[in-house]
């Protein structure tokens, strides 16, 4: 395509008419109607001959101005420069750039809102994270910011627990994209919520680009993100991911996620730029999702951001750190950003207080927010009913399956649910002062720990995860009865935001979750068993895949046991093993930092691809039956034949998922663990680009052909 076809192609994806009449090999003249305003452009690349040009451009200028056109005649340098120039112009990117700036700032007045009256400026802090499973030191949105930079299609996922900054780190994103890096993509944010359906992802993916940029249509709008001009920033990936179905199947979980993921990898093409999201999620360690990546294979590069804990030392000063090291809590769970926000800028008086009884320190807390609003708002509401309010509310988004709904369907919860609070309320103030009904559901539809949203213009979600955790904790720990939520996804925050609570209080939710921990599925499951009891003993894990957990300071499995389980990525820190209680369980690509085992018989467990800090693992083997690695012809008959299937005339997958290879009752782990090391000793397996892959050597595929007695006549 020559240069005054691409012209003449740029114009018209903004919507132009080229005039051909009135155009010459000097200069195109192109018309725009929007409304009321008929404009006209005449555009020449050809600056030397600028004064002949212009004379004949005038003419064309009369003739389009009795037409009823406004005329704009412009001399550009190069094709470049008119891209940018209506790129700038139909996206208003100074203005938009304001918008993010202010967005930023309002995201900033938001956090410290439900922050100690001390807390005058808000700064993001650092948190430890994980690089495609590395860990690593460089600034995380630095690290991201500049990954942009770099030509190609990009996606970047951002995984973290509830609660734990992935909001916070996606404001911290787009605002230093604007304000610190002057060729880079303009952000186009949008926070996703339950009342959508992931379905039809790619519907609200278009709406949401609408409601956004209202001046351009949506085909150029994505046509700018592949090309790179604009990078979209998908908060709350996870929120979509609430279709009913059983959760704790991968193949229904992924069938959800595949609409999203399936617009996500269309956008993936040219030099587009997405970053989402989400809570940690199995999805993103499964063979599905693997697979999907490989049917992209090489179209697009793929970042995965794991954000950790946040290490206490980098939110209070040392002295605080050492007076609460010396009282009995303990301060890793305290890594919650609110808690560690409040305990960074309380007062003096108000810390050695906390430190004299730590045990209350959220209570403390949600008093002192709750206290400050009955000034602020001038409420005769004392923190015990805002308390019962709050909770009425997340329990009416944990059965009608919504974090976010408009201000209006609030105040209508709000009156429904608490009638009788708020009748109680009106008669604490004088008969002259006393507030109707509907004005006091108003007043607290304006509550600190409610926000405005992203999702609508006139809609409200609680302020961050950790409060509305309380809240669905407080509901669930208060019912007469079992408690079931609409969706699972209201068990992590009420469970993350008891962290920091007494051993009592937490066992007491484990124990009031135990019909809702059925549904959860068993890596979750486990999860949660470990920080509200602070051991993992039930007997419900054999046979189950447990993924992508962190287990630190427990002992695990010293009475209760586990039987033909495999974890696959998961890094224990600290933890202690009954090896007695371990039937048949296999480790795949999993990483034990300072951990420690006890037993009386035989280990029955094996490791694959796995790494320690102590010999952990050497020890343990060490312990097995010390015979060679000896070849299994029907094992590895069993292996070859996964791979390549019978039947198939050619391996229909590259990577096969290893973790697939365990899930039979034909041979136990171990000996298919022992056989998979000793094929890649061999070298007829591979390993694969991601740790939960191998392949087949294709030198040696004579070999293997015989090993599945293809070769035989």
């Amino acid at each position: 395509m020559n240069e005054k076809e691409k012209i003449i192609q740029l114009y018209k994806k903004y919507g132009f008419e080229f005039r051909k009449n009135v155009s010459n090999g000097n200069f195109l003249a192109f018309t725009f109607k929007s409304g009321f305003f008929h404009n006209a452009e005449i555009v020449s690349l050809n600056s030397k001959e600028k004064e002949n040009i212009e004379h004949e451009m005038d003419k064309v200028s009369s003739q389009l101005e009795s037409l009823g056109f406004s005329t704009k005649k412009a001399f550009y340098k190069n094709f470049e420069e008119i891209e940018k120039t209506l790129f700038d112009g139909f996206f208003n990117v100074s203005e938009w750039k304001k918008k993010i700036q202010l967005e930023y700032k309002s995201h900033c007045e938001r956090t410290l809102s439900v922050l100690p009256d001390d807390a005058a400026n808000y700064s993001y802090i650092k948190v430890p994270y994980l690089k495609n499973n590395k860990k690593e030191n460089e600034d995380l949105i630095k690290d991201i910011c500049e990954s942009l930079q770099i030509n190609g299609p990009q996606l970047n996922i951002i995984e973290a627990p509830a609660g734990f900054g992935k909001t916070c780190t996606s404001y911290e994103i787009i605002n230093n994209l604007v304000n610190n890096y002057k060729n880079a993509p303009i952000p186009f944010f949008t926070e996703f919520s339950r009342d959508r359906q992931a379905r039809v992802f790619s519907h609200i993916f278009v709406r949401e680009v609408d409601r956004s940029f209202n001046s351009v249509n949506s085909d150029v709008v994505i046509d700018e993100v592949k090309q790179g001009k604009i990078v979209v920033v998908l908060d709350g990936f996870d929120e979509l991911l609430h279709d009913k179905g059983d959760s704790r199947n991968e193949t229904t979980k992924f069938e959800n996620a595949e609409p999203m993921l399936e617009t996500i990898g269309e956008l993936l093409t040219n030099n587009a730029k997405i970053i989402l999201t989400s809570r940690r999620s199995a999805i993103f360690d499964g063979e599905m999702f693997n697979d999907w990546i490989n049917r992209y294979e090489n179209k697009f590069s793929i970042n995965r951001y794991k954000l950790e804990k946040p290490e206490v030392q980098d939110w209070i000063t040392s002295t605080r750190l050492e007076k609460l090291k010396n009282t009995p809590i303990d301060i890793n769970n305290l890594s919650n950003p609110v808690l560690l926000s409040f305990l960074r800028f309380v007062s003096d008086s108000k810390f050695e207080s906390l430190c004299q009884e730590p045990s209350k320190i959220v209570e403390q807390y949600f008093s002192s927010m709750l206290n400050r609003e009955m000034d602020r708002q001038e409420l005769r509401m004392n923190p015990e009913q805002q308390m019962e309010l709050l909770k009425l509310v997340a329990e009416d988004m944990c059965d009608n399956n919504y974090t976010s709904d408009s201000k209006e369907k609030i105040i209508k919860v709000i009156k429904e649910r608490g009638a009788e609070l708020l009748n109680n309320v009106r008669t604490l103030y004088s008969h002259k002062d006393r507030p109707t009904i509907d004005k006091l559901a108003t007043t607290l539809s304006n509550h600190a720990f409610f926000d405005r949203s992203n999702q609508g213009e006139n809609n409200i979600q609680f302020i961050n995860e950790f409060v509305f955790g309380n809240y669905i904790a407080e509901s669930i720990t208060s019912s007469n009865e079992d408690w079931i939520a609409s969706d699972e996804r209201f068990v992590e925050p009420a469970v993350l935001s008891y962290m920091p609570r007494s051993c009592n209080q937490k066992n007491i939710l484990w124990n009031k979750l135990s019909t809702m921990k059925e549904f959860l599925d068993l890596s979750t499951r486990m999860k949660f068993e470990a920080i509200l009891t602070g051991n993992i003993e039930d007997n419900v894990y054999s046979k189950a895949d447990i993924t992508s957990i962190n287990i630190k300071n427990l002992n695990i499995f010293q009475f209760g046991k586990i039987s033909s389980s495999i974890f696959n990525e998961c890094t224990f820190n600290h933890v202690n093993f009954n090896l007695d209680n371990f039937e048949d369980v296999t480790f795949l690509n999993c990483l034990f930092w300072d951990c420690k085992y006890n037993f009386d018989e035989q280990p029955q467990i094996n490791f694959y691809n796995c790494r320690d800090n102590n010999n952990f693992i050497e020890n343990i083997e060490e312990l097995e039956d010390t015979d060679e690695l000896t070849p299994q012809p029907n094992i590895a008959h069993y292996i070859f034949s996964k791979i390549w299937p019978i039947g198939s005339q050619s391996i229909d997958r590259l990577h096969y998922f290893t973790n697939n290879l365990f899930k039979t009752d034909e041979f136990s782990k171990k000996e298919i663990s022992k056989e998979i090391k000793r094929l890649k000793q061999e070298d007829f397996i591979l390993g694969a680009n991601d740790v939960n892959f191998i392949t087949i050597n294709k030198t040696k595929i004579v070999e293997i052909k015989e090993i599945l007695g293809r070769n035989r006549t």
